[in-house]
């Protein structure tokens, strides 16, 4: 019996999206470009066989995708954050909207790395080959990527409020 190339790709799913929306900023569009991705994957006449090839093929997609969006777009993405109300978060949420506005500001390919290291969980090789790029240029560009993040993050005026409840 031979073997459905495209089994994983639901469970691959949410992880196209994450990546997806980091690197433009918007869910709505990001859904739509992982739904297009997918399509075409599906379309596709040739697959890779194994998972980890598959699942570098789909990042890919997704990531030619959206670079061509924002191309399209010929900015980068800032997200839109509607009004929150803080007080009714706690510190765990305050920190991912925090992260959330730093990545926002971020130049594109700074975005892309962390998405690809530290959110889809690629090895520094696993992202090489993806990027078509040498293991140290990932290193160097992740290092770099990481910097401009925590440097946005200190500049954020987001802090935890102070628990009163001791």
């Amino acid at each position: 019996m031979v073997r459905d190339p495209h089994a994983g790709l639901p469970a691959l799913l949410p992880r196209l999206f994450a990546f997806a929306r980091t690197m433009l900023g918007d869910a709505d569009t990001a859904r739509d470009l992982v739904q297009e991705a997918a399509a075409r994957a599906l379309a596709a006449r040739r697959v890779p066989d194994d998972e980890p090839a598959y699942h570098a093929w789909m990042f890919r997609i997704v990531r030619n995708a959206a670079l061509d969006e924002l191309r399209r777009l010929r900015q980068p993405p800032i997200e839109d954050h509607a009004q929150i109300d803080l007080w009714r978060y706690d510190d765990m949420r305050i920190a991912k909207i925090t992260v959330e506005q730093g990545l926002a500001v971020l130049a594109p390919t700074h975005r892309e790395i962390i998405a690809l290291i530290d959110m889809a969980g690629f090895s520094y090789g696993e992202a090489a080959d993806l990027l078509q790029v040498p293991v140290g240029t990932v290193m160097s560009r992740i290092a770099r990527a990481r910097g401009a993040l925590l440097a946005a993050i200190e500049a954020s005026r987001v802090q935890p409020l102070k628990s009163h409840h001791g």
